[in-house]
């Protein structure tokens, strides 16, 4: 007559020693390096979006600045200049009474600043010829200007701002 119940396990199992510390499979491990690898691409994509986003936001920006200008000469009956320094910007009147270019102070649309998002300026062509970052593009009073165009770039991500003699102003990829 048996004393005693059967046990759980065989008398093989018996004698193993108990899986306690187990670790991770080769599978859960894998998962979570796909999971990880997957996050990181996401990541690293959504940065160049956003340089690019930002660097679209900034020339979006100036061009309709230097838009602002070009009716504000109108308007006013007298020339307006832009200029930068590659980091900023500022606009430029011309005082008649002093044959000489002042501060634009007195526009609320055209006012000095930085380039939006960080964006700098990388070079300057007027009609054609390369120019100095700091030299002056006017804006005449009848609404004509030299034909232009400003590289600005964030990062590696560049774009034009091109704008031809009758002021009309768009944006483009830089090649």
């Amino acid at each position: 007559m048996p004393t005693s119940a059967h046990g759980c396990c065989s008398p093989a199992q018996a004698l193993r020693p108990p899986r306690t510390g187990r670790g991770f499979t080769l599978i859960e491990v894998l998962v979570v390096c796909a999971i990880m690898a997957t996050a990181l691409a996401f990541a690293a994509l959504k940065l160049d979006v956003t340089d690019g986003a930002r660097l679209k936001a900034a020339a979006e920006d100036l061009a309709g600045r230097l838009e602002n200008a070009r009716d504000e000469a109108v308007i006013r009956g007298q020339a307006i200049a832009f200029s930068s320094d590659g980091q900023g910007y500022q606009f430029w009147l011309a005082d008649r009474n002093r044959n000489a270019w002042v501060v634009l102070a007195d526009s609320a649309h055209l006012v000095s600043g930085r380039f939006a998002g960080g964006a700098q300026l990388q070079s300057v062509v007027i009609n054609g010829s390369p120019r100095p970052v700091g030299e002056r593009i006017t804006f005449s009073p009848v609404g004509l200007s030299d034909a232009f165009s400003l590289s600005l770039s964030i990062g590696p991500a560049r774009l034009e701002i091109l704008a031809d003699a009758l002021g009309r102003i768009e944006i483009r990829h830089a090649l």
